[in-house]
């Protein structure tokens, strides 16, 4: 198997681990790590040895994705999920479902097992690690901080973060942009399977089903920024996701809402379909945070509030996966977890829940380390924005809002443009008003709306075509413009 240094050193750290005498490592592999191809490895090593291994997925999807996975590397395998065709019990490698597990009367005959999603911790599978007690169980998560994690794993191995892959190139570059979210003043929270909390689904659906504006918001941004990219939605609650989809097709951008509560088909050509291009948005309350693996979406629109880091960072983790062609992923953030989280990419764990201290998802997750500074005012060592004589550093990760437009969540600078730039814009939006018979006026006007200022200095680059730019900045108008009309008459 071609695997990648994160993979193989991955393999070498759980190998130390049970070198060191633990039998339940739980790897902790961010999302789009590859998590699938690295337990094929250690399934083919055990093999290998002559003994028998189970990959555990806790959903159908997930079974789906791995077969396809385990196939393409050769392996062996018979499925457990139900009455699955490709059901071969002598078969030495056996993917299956917990849920089907747990409906069976015998326990399987495996040597080795390796549990997928492993942050999500079933009671019967507590029952099979009591059972097969001599045999090792590693857990893959990206984010294994539940509660009680470490009542089951006796080791936490951190092979690479998530930064580190971007860095490195393995995950695609995102982009973030925050603004006007859903106000979750007076929302109750509900416990989590997990361990943790959450706003209430319920109060939060119907939060979100009442703040139309936020709806309209939506779309004009992902006009904005996200135009022509294949894109997932999260919704607080499913009819807020059909409303979603519905504001969407007003305007002629093709959406398809999907939920658990379809026929599994009716997934399957959707997601197909998605796949193909068919569509651009596909919207969702919840059903596509785990396991949803689509490499070409490089647009989420995430309009749920969550306060847990593990909803979070799952969700996150659906645009980070790279594709040809696909140089970046736009996060739109109108539900305020970027605020309230920070950035995903910086949330790594460090240590397992073992029911010793007051459970908290932020104790599970290793801070990032505080930049030293010294104060240029009175030269005082300084970890934070602000020193004790007064002076204040200009924060350069700020969310910054107009109430309507999302900008973009600052790592780095803006995209600066230059003269010659604004005078190209400036002479593609003159070429597009002269073909379709529109005054210079209208030119001027588009400009002034992208730059903020009128193009008086400006002189036109004489073109003899639309960038592709341009044309995204022009379509973001006129859909815009269509919007705002729609709701003045409204």
């Amino acid at each position: 198997m071609n695997l990648r240094p994160h993979q193989e050193h991955a393999i070498d750290l759980l190998r130390d681990s049970l070198r060191r005498g633990k039998r339940r490592p739980m790897l902790a592999a961010p999302c789009s790590f590859g998590k699938t191809i690295t337990a094929a490895a250690l399934l083919k090593s055990a093999l290998d040895k002559g003994k028998r291994g189970i990959f555990i997925c806790d959903r159908i999807k997930l079974v789906s994705q791995t077969l396809k996975a385990f196939d393409k590397q050769g392996l062996p395998f018979g499925v457990m999920q139900g009455n699955h065709e490709l059901t071969d019990p002598r078969q030495p490698i056996q993917v299956a479902s917990i849920q089907t597990l747990s409906r069976r009367r015998t326990m399987p005959d495996f040597d080795f097992a390796i549990v997928d999603e492993a942050h999500t911790h079933y009671k019967h599978l507590t029952t099979m690690m009591e059972a097969y007690n001599n045999v090792v169980f590693v857990g893959l998560s990206a984010t294994p901080m539940s509660k009680g994690l470490g009542k089951h794993y006796d080791d936490l191995v951190v092979p690479i973060t998530t930064e580190e892959l971007l860095n490195q190139g393995y995950l695609c570059p995102v982009e973030y942009y925050g603004g006007r979210e859903l106000n979750t003043q007076g929302i109750q929270v509900k416990a989590l399977p997990t361990g943790g909390t959450d706003f209430d689904p319920k109060m939060l659906g119907e939060a979100a089903e009442k703040d139309v504006k936020l709806t309209g918001d939506i779309v004009t941004n992902w006009v904005k920024h996200g135009w022509g990219r294949q894109t997932i939605a999260f919704s607080p609650s499913i009819k807020h996701s059909k409303g979603l989809v519905e504001e969407f097709k007003k305007f002629g951008i093709p959406a398809a809402h999907i939920d658990g509560y379809m026929d599994e088909a009716d997934r399957q050509r959707l997601y197909a379909a998605h796949d193909a291009g068919e569509f651009l948005i596909l919207s969702c309350s919840k059903l596509l945070n785990t396991g949803y693996d689509a490499p070409s979406v490089s647009c989420l629109i995430d309009c749920r509030p969550t306060k847990s880091k593990i909803v979070f960072v799952q969700t996150a983790g659906r645009i980070f996966r790279t594709a040809p062609g696909k140089e970046k992923a736009i996060y739109l953030d109108h539900s305020g977890n970027i605020q309230r989280h920070g950035f995903p990419e910086f949330i790594t764990p460090s240590e397992l829940d073992d029911g010793s201290k007051r459970f908290s998802e932020d104790r599970q997750v290793r801070k990032k380390e505080k930049k030293v500074n010294s104060c240029p005012k009175c030269q005082l060592k300084m970890t934070g924005p602000k020193c004790v004589c007064g002076f204040e550093f200009k924060q350069t990760e700020e969310m910054y809002t107009d109430g309507t437009e999302l900008v973009k969540l600052q790592k780095k600078s803006n995209k600066t443009y230059s003269p010659e730039r604004k005078a190209e814009f400036f002479g593609e939006l003159l070429h597009y008003a002269e073909t379709r018979g529109y005054k210079r006026g209208w030119a001027s006007v588009h400009y002034r709306d992208k730059f903020g200022v009128w193009p008086n200095k400006i002189e036109p680059v004489k073109v003899s075509g639309l960038s592709e730019e341009v044309t995204n900045w022009i379509k973001h108008s006129n859909i815009k413009a269509r919007y705002l009309a729609m709701k003045k008459v409204a």
